[in-house]
């Protein structure tokens, strides 16, 4: 599970990320790194019973490595200061949507749908949504989705893509670039021993969304 000790690593490692800090910390580091993946573990496999279509996934195809990738940034902090996990149907190198969980201090957050999506995925998403946008206005319209995420989210475009009518009654969607929805949560939330299933029931509220959205992006 999610401790006070593991965000309490996060935290010092976001404060003082250096090399040096983490050798005289390397144990503790594995040691949360390793309770992660026991709760990314358990998450996952809750969440297959959930969602058939994502089948057996290991946690190292849903996680990521601590290190930064500095090459082309300009913060050259070497560590990342979060942990998070993404569970998909291919793993976190899918370009489909999914449900992610973030640990950070004070910026924990549950997250799903599509973010900026290569451009044929998402000429694919635009031209299911012309033809079944009444089926994605009933699910972010349900009383649990608007509770719990508010609004369907993303960049748009100024305009309506040229190949639809400008005057489309879709047009919200088909301006959009992204397609996702975000749940803040607390602090203390995350530390409570049924954090794991509380994950699960917004999951449940998430998944008709995936579900569109994966075979929006899948339809030919």
């Amino acid at each position: 599970m999610i401790t006070k000790v593991t965000l309490a690593f996060l935290k010092a490692v976001k404060e003082n990320n250096n090399l040096e800090r983490m050798n005289k910390n390397r144990d503790l580091y594995h040691m949360e790194r390793d309770n992660f993946f026991d709760f990314a573990k358990k998450l996952i496999e809750k969440t297959c019973a959930l969602d058939k279509n994502i089948g057996k996934l290991e946690v190292k195809d849903a996680t990521f490595r601590f290190n930064r990738d500095i090459r082309f940034t300009k913060d050259k902090s070497p560590y990342k200061w979060n942990f998070w996990v993404i569970i998909r149907e291919e793993g976190k190198h899918w370009i489909g949507a999914g449900y992610y969980v973030h640990i950070e201090p004070g910026e924990c957050f549950i997250w799903g749908g599509l973010y900026m999506p290569p451009a044929l995925t998402l000429q694919r998403v635009r031209n299911y949504i012309a033809k079944h946008y009444k089926q994605l206005e009933k699910i972010i319209s349900t009383p649990a989705f608007k509770k719990i995420f508010g609004s369907l989210q993303g960049d748009e475009l100024q305009k309506v893509p040229r190949w639809f009518d400008k005057d489309h009654k879709a047009a919200k969607f088909l301006k959009m670039k992204s397609f996702y929805i975000g749940h803040n949560l607390s602090d203390k939330k995350v530390l409570q021993e049924d954090f794991i299933d509380y994950c699960i029931s917004v999951f449940k509220v998430l998944k008709p969304l995936n579900d569109f959205l994966n075979e929006a992006w899948l339809f030919l």
